[in-house]
């Protein structure tokens, strides 16, 4: 692997499959994001114990604000070098500079832009919020050299290594958020480990890679790479921008409570889907960029991945949604109680939310960075009003249904543009979401019923809802599936049966 950074990936005849790769990647990716997402999960709840909701709005304040200053996303440069994997060597030192020269700049502007943001955010204490905000002024310098180490792993497929330094770099920083809020580090326990969390990634990344390229700086490739890293990182600007804008509208319109309910609920909501989907993703993306002159193999592929990966998702979404109730009842103060009917919307959001970073990733490797931006900013122009609204209407949960409403219109939509340069039709996207909603929706609307009749039994009842309910759901949601789409269920069930399998030979 010490080579990895200084060549370019090996041609596809002197690796395995491309289907194996993605099949393997996909398995380490998932396995280090299940051990990480349920102990964030549980660090979670630890977590809300120990702060209020009060300080955990400043912290997720403070974080969406901070997306929103860096506009030039440095590692969104590491998907131009992807999409360019014959040319990595030569372009990387280039892009290394250029990278870090405007993380330069991003850090300035979030530096001075601390006067305004305590201003217009007047009801959160200065302090904090200054203070939150200097630290995070640090990520983006870290991630730029982030930047060309993880590129090169990701085109030399080296998943394993990948998966193993974002897996203990995550779980040391989920116990320091818990070590430190136990200490009453208050909301600065949620911000500072995230950035600790990038600088070790940055020295394991680069040691991992081995010696990186150092040619000379070009200029004409630095303006090059400059549009293209415009293009796409205005588009991933217009993503993060969107995925944050439900906490910057409610900090605005209903205040730090609102903020604090809505970002724990958010935070627990997306575990089980961002457990699959987004390390998915990360494998996908090389993966289809080496199949951009087939675009019939790479829509085939594409599509593939997202049924199976929505047959597995969406019962678990639905069927989260209804265990919210039960499981904040039992393991949470009662400040918190207001949480369970923003955190059952965005569970029922994240059935359709599944196919956002897959098709991202399509698109990105198609280099239709244009296509991404524009559908990131018609949903950023329709959410706007959207959540301004739910927000003086309902506040956390008004925001809450109108992101449902935002995702369940544009990710279907976004699947079928991504797929119609390969003979995707819009039928064969809607069907991606329609089948496992066909066979996961009466499931879980059981399950709500017999939920809310074990509550009037109590704590015990709450128990009994977790333990037996929620498997039972789910494993009828799954057998259900091969009633609408046989294939899918075919798949998970190799899967299941392959992890079964080699747990028994150990």
């Amino acid at each position: 692997m010490s080579d990895a950074a200084g060549t370019p990936p090996p041609p596809p005849g002197a690796q395995p499959s491309l289907a194996a790769a993605a099949a393997k990647g996909s398995a380490w990716a998932t396995a280090q994001g299940l051990v990480n997402k349920a102990v964030t999960a549980l660090a979670m709840f630890v977590i809300a114990r120990l702060l209020d909701t009060e300080q955990y709005g400043v912290a997720a304040q403070a974080l969406a604000i901070g997306q929103f200053l860096v506009v030039m996303t440095p590692l969104s440069m590491g998907d131009v070098l992807i999409a360019h994997p014959r040319r990595f060597a030569a372009l990387a030192p280039t892009a290394r500079r250029v990278t870090l020269l405007v993380a330069l700049a991003t850090a300035g502007v979030i530096l001075c832009s601390l006067p305004l943001v305590t201003r217009v955010y007047s009801s959160y204490p200065a302090g904090w919020l200054a203070g939150l905000l200097a630290l995070l002024a640090l990520r983006p310098i870290i991630e730029a050299s982030i930047v060309v180490p993880l590129s090169a792993m990701r085109l030399g497929l080296h998943y394993r290594s990948i998966a193993l330094i974002d897996g203990g770099v995550q779980l040391c920083a989920t116990l320091a958020s818990v070590t430190a809020a136990a200490l009453g580090g208050g909301a600065a326990a949620l911000v500072a480990p995230q950035v600790a969390n990038a600088g070790a990634r940055a020295v394991l990344y680069a040691r991992s890679a081995g010696p990186q390229p150092r040619r000379r700086f070009h200029r004409v490739a630095a303006a090059a790479l400059l549009r293209a890293y415009f293009a796409v990182a205005s588009a991933q600007y217009a993503h993060n921008l969107l995925v944050m804008l439900e906490v910057l509208v409610l900090g605005y319109v209903s205040g730090d409570e609102q903020t604090g309910i809505f970002g724990f609920a958010f935070m627990l909501a997306t575990q089980a889907n961002g457990i699959i989907s987004v390390q998915l993703s990360t494998v996908l993306q090389p993966i289809f960029g080496r199949l951009q002159h087939d675009r019939v193999r790479q829509t085939a592929g594409f599509v593939r991945a997202v049924r199976v990966l929505g047959a597995a998702i969406v019962p678990v979404s639905l069927v989260q949604a209804v265990m919210g109730g039960p499981l904040f009842r039992l393991a949470l103060p009662e400040k918190w109680l207001p949480a369970i009917p923003v955190f059952a919307v965005l569970s029922v959001m994240q059935g359709f939310y599944f196919g956002n970073n897959p098709t991202m990733s399509l698109l990105k490797a198609q280099r239709r960075f244009r296509l991404y931006f524009t559908w990131q900013f018609l949903q950023l122009v329709a959410a706007v009003p959207a959540y301004w609204y739910g927000a003086s209407r309902g506040g956390a949960l008004g925001v809450a249904i109108a992101s449902m409403s935002v995702w369940a219109t544009g990710v279907p939509i976004a699947v079928w543009m991504g797929i119609r340069p390969g003979g995707g039709t819009l039928r064969d996207a809607l069907l991606i979401f329609g089948r496992p909603w066909a066979s996961a929706l009466p499931v879980a609307a059981a399950a709500w019923f017999a939920t809310g009749w074990l509550a009037g039994f109590g704590p015990t009842g709450d128990v009994t809802s977790l333990v037996f309910v929620t498997p039972a759901a789910i494993g009828i949601s799954l057998w259900a599936l091969r009633f609408t789409d046989r294939e899918a269920a075919a798949e998970i069930g190799r899967g299941l049966g392959s992890v079964l399998g080699r747990l028994r030979r150990k």
